[in-house]
C-alpha cells in the first residue's frame, strides 16, 4: 500500500513540477518575445528617423548672402574626395544647384547619383556661376541636410594668391571636424582650421617642404619674396611648431637643399607632441581643393552600438530562464529522493 501511494506522491510531484517548468518556460518565451518585439519596434522607429533624415535631407544646402553675391544666375557645387579627386569637375553643369526661393539653393545628392562612401571625406566649394566662390569647406555624413553660409570674411584663395575667396562655414556640424581645411596656400600663407582626417600639423609641414608643385615651398619662395627660413618659421609658428620640429620635418622631407638654420629661426624653441610624432602624411597635394582628400562616417558605428545593445538585453532574459529551469528540476530530484529514502526505510522496517 506504501508504495502505491509513495508511486502516487512521486508521480503528482513529477506533474506539478513539470507544469511549472512549461509554465515557466511559456512565460519566459513570452518574455522574450516581448523583448524582442520591444527591440524590433525601436529598431523600427531608428530605421524611420534615419529614412526620413536621408529623404527629407539628403542634400548640401547654401544660404546665398545677397549683399556679398550679386547678379548671378545659378549657383553651383563643386565637389571632390579627399582620396580620389573631383566628383564634380570645374565648371561642369553637373554642379547646378536648385533654387529653393527662400534665399537657399540645395544640390541633391541622389539626384545626382551621388553617396559618400566609408572611409572617405569630402571637400567642396561654392560658386556663382563658376566666378565669386567660397573657399573650400570639409563636408561629411553630418553635413548632410545643414546648410552652409558665408560669414562675411574672405581669405586668400589657396590655388591663385591673386584671388580672394569667401570664408564659409556649416551652420550645425561640428566645426572641430567640418570646416573649411587647414592649408599652405601657393605663396605659404595658412588658411582654414579643421585638419583632414589623418593628417597633423606636423605632417603638412613635411609635405610642404618637399611637394614640387603649387603646394610646396619651392613654389612659395617663387612669389612671396622670402627666403626658406622666413617661410618656414611663418607656417611653423601658424601651425605652433617649433625649431626642433623645423629641424626634423626638413629631416624626414630627404630634402638637403634646404637653406634653414636652427640659430637664426625666429619659431618658438623647442618642439611639440606633433613633431615628435609625425603621424601620418596625407601626401603634398592637400592643400589643393581639386586633389584634396580624406575621410569620416559615424552613423554606422551608431548603429552597429544599438544593435550590440539590443543583443545584451536578449541574453539577460535567457540567463533568466536557465536559472528557473535549474531551480525546478533540483526541486524533483529533491522530491524523488526524499520519496526513494522512505520506501527504502518502510522495506527495513
Amino acid at each position: 500500500m506504501f508504495k502505491k501511494i509513495a508511486s502516487i506522491a512521486l508521480a503528482a510531484a513529477m506533474m506539478t513540477s513539470t507544469a511549472a517548468i512549461v509554465a515557466s518556460a511559456a512565460e519566459t518565451e513570452e518574455t522574450v518575445a516581448a523583448a524582442e518585439e520591444t527591440v524590433g519596434a525601436a529598431e523600427e522607429t531608428v530605421g524611420a528617423a534615419d529614412g526620413e533624415a536621408v529623404g527629407a535631407g539628403n542634400k548640401l544646402n547654401f544660404e546665398v548672402n545677397t549683399s556679398l553675391w550679386k547678379n548671378f544666375k545659378t549657383i553651383y557645387c563643386y565637389l571632390y574626395d579627399h582620396k580620389d579627386g573631383e566628383i564634380i569637375t570645374w565648371g561642369s553643369k553637373k554642379g547646378a544647384m536648385e533654387d529653393n526661393g527662400d534665399g537657399t539653393w540645395s544640390f541633391d545628392l541622389d539626384a545626382k547619383g551621388i553617396s559618400f562612401q566609408s572611409g572617405h571625406q569630402y571637400g567642396c566649394i561654392f560658386t556663382a556661376d563658376w566666378n565669386a566662390q567660397t573657399c573650400d569647406l570639409i563636408v561629411g555624413s553630418p553635413c548632410i541636410g545643414d546648410t552652409a553660409y558665408c560669414t562675411g570674411d574672405m581669405v586668400e584663395n589657396n590655388v591663385d594668391s591673386n584671388k580672394k575667396s569667401y570664408y564659409v562655414k556649416w551652420k550645425n556640424a561640428d566645426s572641430s571636424k567640418y570646416a573649411p581645411p587647414l592649408c599652405v596656400t601657393s605663396i605659404g600663407n595658412v588658411i582654414g582650421e579643421a585638419l583632414w582626417e589623418g593628417e597633423t600639423t606636423y605632417s603638412m609641414l613635411v609635405n610642404f617642404i618637399k611637394d614640387p608643385g603649387t603646394a610646396g615651398l619651392d613654389n612659395a619662395i617663387k612669389f612671396n619674396g622670402k627666403t626658406q627660413q622666413q617661410t618656414l618659421d611663418e607656417v611653423a609658428e601658424k601651425f605652433g611648431l617649433g625649431q626642433d620640429d623645423i629641424e626634423k620635418a626638413i629631416k624626414e622631407s630627404g630634402r638637403t637643399d634646404i637653406d634653414w638654420k636652427k640659430s637664426s629661426s625666429s619659431a618658438q624653441s623647442g618642439g611639440t607632441s606633433g613633431g615628435s610624432d609625425s603621424g601620418s602624411s596625407s601626401g603634398s597635394s592637400s592643400s589643393s581643393g581639386s586633389t584634396s582628400g580624406g575621410s569620416s562616417s559615424s552613423s554606422s558605428s551608431s548603429g552597429s552600438s544599438s544593435g550590440s545593445s539590443s543583443s545584451s538585453g536578449t541574453s539577460s532574459v535567457s540567463s533568466g530562464e536557465g536559472e528557473t529551469m535549474i531551480l525546478l528540476f533540483g526541486g524533483v530530484m529533491l522530491a524523488a529522493a526524499g520519496v526513494i529514502f522512505l520506501m527504502r526505510k518502510r522495506r527495513v522496517d
